[in-house]
């Protein structure tokens, strides 16, 4: 019997991640050193490298829960609350803020029918968000897609669940035990004589290194022990996975319901404006929108140690398009100059130096007049478009555009 899709859950931030279309690591092959040595032929040894994985999740869904985990919220699985739950309406998550998360990965033991029981699981620890994508058209399904960066990841089976505890700091507490018992795994390999029991340990935000962070004790079917050097500031969020024998249920519920969350919002329920205040106009004649954010991280590692033990972050951008099938050459025109500030009557050029406020605004579709989510770039700067005209077709318009400051907002509801 084949592992299916249906019973592998995705879950991020305490709750499982709805809407998931796709969710799985990229190229996991570690790379792979030959060596050599004058005077033989043969090979001497073959040396894993440092790799640098990819996990990635497209998700139809249009709420800010995805934001919401990227930058360290979490919320309740026995409740069902998301992310971010209980923010304001108007709460801003800004890209530049995203932190590092754990993301764990139960399997239901198929035979149990459909209340079941996780019989193993895949723990993708300490990664750390480098690109999200919006894909938005008039009669496609609103998807985003966030891209996560990491340098391990860990399988279990025969009843193993992974798991992921969460605590807060005070200040002065510094030992912190796993609810549950651990399961070890060996380092190094079938030949290792040293053992880990809790990965992606992160505070604040921050992923912390075994060995000059924290110390473990205990563990291998009992519960363990998370030792700090520093104790965690007062209202640092602590959280830990790992690999536990206790019996976990695999929720019946995986998936908020429709009443709360839209299923998939489509083109007619999601609106574009451009630019500020009363000068602010909707844009029409939509027909695609895409946004793409990046980080760009480069990988820290240290001696002694072989995870990923941080990322410095270089810098982040932001850019996307908006397709639009112009009416007639007057409604062109009048987009040409509301990009560019140039007047209609004058001449456009293909360069432009000017940027203006975009934003994105999602409806839910059972309540038009409530915006589930908004995204706004303050600063986008437009590209001229070409001519694609081909026979018998329509003339569609991509006008590129990128953000001057390199990143975007989403925001809780309506932008205020």
């Amino acid at each position: 019997m084949a592992v299916k899709a249906g019973s592998i859950l995705t879950v991020g931030g305490n709750n499982v991640i709805d809407r998931i279309q796709s969710a799985g690591l990229g190229d996991v092959r570690v790379p792979i050193e030959t060596i050599r040595e004058v005077g033989n032929y043969l090979v001497v040894d073959k040396i894993p490298g440092e790799p640098d994985f990819t996990f990635t999740m497209e998700s139809l869904d249009v709420s800010t829960d995805m934001m919401a985990l990227l930058t360290g919220k979490i919320g309740a699985l026995a409740s069902g609350s998301a992310p971010g739950a209980a923010d304001a309406a108007g709460t801003v998550y800004r890209w530049e803020d995203c932190r590092y998360v754990n993301i764990v990965s139960p399997w239901k033991d198929q035979e149990t029918g459909s209340a079941g029981v996780i019989e193993a699981g895949h723990l993708i620890p300490g990664y750390y968000p480098t690109r999200m994508r919006y894909r938005f058209g008039v009669t496609d399904n609103a998807s985003q897609e966030v891209e996560l960066g990491g340098g391990s990841f860990y399988y279990a089976g025969g009843g193993r669940a992974p798991v992921e505890d969460f605590a807060t700091g005070d200040g002065t507490q510094t030992a912190f035990v796993t609810s549950d018992p651990t399961v070890r795994h060996r380092l190094g390999g079938a030949d290792g004589t040293t053992f880990r029991n809790v990965f992606g340990v992160i505070v604040g935000g921050q992923l912390m290194s075994e060995g000059a962070d924290y110390t473990v004790t205990g563990g291998n079917g009992s519960p363990a022990t998370i030792t700090f050097l520093v104790a965690p500031a007062a209202g640092a969020l602590v959280r830990y996975a790992y690999f536990t024998t206790a019996a976990k249920a695999y929720p019946q519920t995986v998936h908020a319901s429709t009443v709360v969350k839209p299923g998939a919002v489509r083109g007619r329920n999601i609106k574009i404006y451009l630019g500020a205040g009363g000068a602010r106009q909707r844009l029409s004649s939509v027909q695609a929108f895409e946004l793409e954010a990046t980080i760009d991280t480069e990988v820290e590692r240290e001696m002694g140690s072989e995870e990923v033990v941080g990322r410095s972050v270089n810098g982040t951008d932001c850019s996307g398009s908006i397709t639009v099938r112009a009416r007639d050459s007057d409604a062109f025109i009048a987009l040409l100059s509301k990009i560019t500030g140039v007047a209609p009557n004058e001449v456009f050029g293909f360069f432009n130096s000017k940027s203006i406020p975009l934003e994105v605004a999602i409806e839910n579709p059972k309540n038009p007049g409530e915006i589930l989510k908004t995204l706004y770039v303050e600063d986008a700067q437009f590209q001229q478009p070409g001519t694609p005209a081909r026979v018998n077709s329509p003339t569609d318009f991509s006008l590129r555009f990128e953000s001057i400051n390199g990143t975007y907002q989403e925001i809780k509801g309506a932008r205020v």
